[in-house]
């Protein structure tokens, strides 16, 4: 596992002084570029038809042009994915969900854990075989982008392509119930 996809820290001291994450570690985890690339159908996808076009440039005679091309093509995609990817950070404490994201504009946003509705990880056949997925989350929250098709405005959050998604989600779902049994919160959907 690669120790910059998942990260636990030790509490830390607010400038107040105050504790904010009360014994809990606080977990990081983004997107991961390798993941993507080599762990994902859709990397595949991207390798194979680099491959495909590459053979064709060789059978046409125009290999060493082929391949410069794909270079600089692939090389600029998959360097503006990595940049996506280390830009974007998700960190969970023990009362918040934390999004920094951005490249050239950043934007930071929180979410009370006790807003979280559902979160879901999802597996391509090939995710599966490496332990990544796809982590969504569902939240009552009314900033971000909102879910088209929910009756009630909802926040909805999609991180691709991250390790260890399974663990994230039990860990996520553990402090969720647990922020809303302190706090007394039930959910309660009118619709």
């Amino acid at each position: 596992m690669d120790p910059h996809d998942i990260i636990e820290h030790r509490p830390i001291e607010a400038r107040s002084g105050v504790r904010r994450m009360e014994g809990l570690p606080r977990i990081e985890f983004r997107s991961s570029t390798f993941a993507f690339l080599l762990q994902s159908g859709t990397g595949w996808l991207i390798l194979a038809g680099a491959l495909a076009v590459l053979a064709g440039g060789i059978y046409a005679g125009y290999g060493w042009q082929t391949a410069a091309v794909l270079a600089v093509v692939l090389g600029a995609y998959i360097a503006w994915t990595h940049i996506e990817n280390r830009t974007s950070l998700f960190w969970i404490d023990d009362q918040r969900l934390f999004m920094r994201r951005g490249i050239l504009m950043r934007s930071e946003e929180e979410i009370e854990l006790y807003r979280i509705k559902d979160v879901k990880v999802s597996f391509s056949i090939i995710q599966q075989m490496f332990d990544n997925g796809t982590i969504q989350i569902s939240s009552s929250d009314s900033s971000g982008r909102l879910a088209s098709a929910a009756p009630h405005p909802r926040t909805m959050i999609e991180v691709t392509n991250v390790r260890d998604a399974r663990a994230i989600r039990a860990e996520l779902r553990d402090r969720v119930e647990a922020i809303r049994q302190r706090r007394g919160v039930r959910e309660l959907d009118i619709g």
